[in-house]
């Protein structure tokens, strides 16, 4: 690195000074500790996750990845789905002006959850039904060389239910019936072709879990839905989706997502 004496934004430094940052002690990140208290979670549950750490460094945080997404064995670990400051158990930090985390922590728990302003994260909160894995990171810059990650992986899971007709005339409306005691207001049903992966791939169409796009994540006139159902119709003159109405013919599939 280097420090330089500046006399504004826009004239060549003055003098600059050269210096080495070393890299954390060995052995660090492989003494350090990392784990969900449980190893299933319900959608929306809060993940709290302990850990113990032989040095206390601002901004270390802790990650939630898809369980093939980060491991020991990798250099680096990407971007995580959802985290958290270790020593401040938040996303914002306790530096206003730059949301850093200056408090610093040995040891302690975590608790994931929808707390905070997650604009911050990969994914929004909740995260949805699949197996995953925490990592601890000591870096706060990309990339993120020094870490630990649990061995063990967790699962989200659901009773969510969700059932269409099996089949459907060309041209013609259909009726989505859903079951979700772990509603949120983000909810939404789509329709994809059945290979398509709904994390990945965009919906052919989709619904509010009231039946409309208007009222999504409007918590006055489409509040979570625990149970009910929607019509797929093609009517809605707005209506916003990647496939021209009536559907192509095919197998399709109806999705909850989060």
């Amino acid at each position: 690195k280097k420090v330089c004496l500046m006399y504004d934004d826009y004239i060549p430094a003055l003098v600059c000074e050269y210096f080495t940052i070393n890299e954390l002690p060995p052995g660090t990140a492989s003494a350090s500790y990392v784990e969900t208290l449980e190893l299933s979670y319900e959608v929306n549950e809060t993940i709290s996750v302990d850990f113990t750490v032989p040095v206390a460094i601002q901004n270390t945080w802790i990650g939630v990845y898809n369980f093939d997404q980060a491991n020991n064995d990798m250099s680096s670990i990407p971007e995580p789905l959802a985290w958290m400051y270790t020593a401040c158990n938040n996303v914002a930090g306790d530096q206003t002006e730059n949301n850093d985390c200056a408090a610093t922590a040995l040891s302690g728990t975590v608790d994931i959850d929808g707390r905070f302003d997650a604009s911050r994260w990969e994914r929004d909160w909740p995260l949805p039904p699949d197996t995953y894995r925490v990592c601890l990171s000591f870096y706060n810059n990309d990339p993120y060389e020094e870490f630990i990650c649990s061995e063990d992986t967790f699962d989200i899971t659901t009773t969510a239910s969700i059932s269409g007709p099996s089949e459907v005339d060309f041209g013609s409306e259909f009726i989505v019936s859903y079951n979700n005691p772990d509603a949120v207001l983000s909810n939404w049903i789509g329709l994809y072709n059945v290979d398509s992966d709904p994390v990945e791939d965009d919906e052919l169409f989709w619904s509010s879990m009231c039946g409309s796009q208007e009222d999504w994540e409007n918590s006055t006139t489409c509040p979570p839905q625990a149970s009910g159902s929607v019509t797929f119709a093609g009517m809605d003159p707005d209506l916003e989706s990647n496939e021209q109405w009536p559907p192509s013919p095919g197998l399709k599939k109806v999705c909850l997502m989060y």
